[in-house]
């Protein structure tokens, strides 16, 4: 295999640096439950976290109430936004890792399913935003992953080369997103995605825990 020199890494958020299943799923939860549909448990949900609220509902809705999805999309942000950190973590290490890739020099971003603003907000809170160069999330107007244009965007905004830029995610859109773009991709295990799940998309690398980053920069 052809040596890899890292120099930038673009971080997915939900599943990758931080654990907001339950956030998420019980956010999920709450609109079905507005909407009559119950018969699903927040662990059903988890599955579905990294997709696009479009993609959400139309799967755990039912066919006769489809044309409520933009209503339930606008009804969990609303629900959401004020709990979004209720029980949302760091994965363990993530903080002291990325302290250390800063300090190392290597550039990092994000592309998430989530609004840059509230990528923002999640990163302020946790204390890491200030070692990111682009806090990137999909806004208004922008394709979802695995389409490349966010990853081209950061990469042509920040004046990175592909050739040394990684994609670091948990899901099959984060490895496709990555592939799509042409950079190196890093699949993680602790996140949405099983090891074996993850290992069926051949990312270039796939590791068990965050700190594990360090062993191949």
């Amino acid at each position: 295999m052809k040596a890899l020199t890292i120099k930038n890494i673009i971080f997915d958020v939900d599943g990758t640096l931080i654990d907001s299943k339950r956030d998420i799923a019980g956010a999920q939860l709450w609109v079905l439950r507005q909407l009559g549909v119950d018969e699903y448990s927040a662990e059903d949900l988890y599955p579905h976290i990294g997709k696009t609220l479009q993609e959400t509902f139309s799967q755990l809705l039912p066919r006769e109430l489809h044309s409520r999805i933009p209503e339930a999309a606008v009804m969990y942000r609303d629900y959401y936004r004020p709990r979004a950190l209720n029980t949302t973590t760091l994965f363990p290490g993530v903080k002291e890792t990325i302290e250390i890739l800063h300090h190392k020099k290597i550039c990092l971003a994000t592309a998430t399913t989530k609004s840059s603003e509230t990528t923002k907000k999640v990163l302020q809170h946790f204390g890491v935003a200030q070692y990111f160069s682009q806090v990137q999330g999909t806004d208004e107007g922008m394709p979802y992953k695995p389409d490349p244009y966010i990853i081209r965007k950061i990469i042509k905004e920040q004046r990175w080369k592909k050739s040394e830029t990684l994609m670091v995610g948990d899901t099959d859109k984060d490895v496709l997103c990555g592939k799509n773009a042409g950079v190196a991709v890093c699949g993680v295990t602790f996140g949405t995605f099983t090891e074996d799940q993850m290992h069926a998309l051949h990312p270039r690398f796939i590791i068990q825990n965050f700190p594990q980053l360090l062993t191949f920069l």
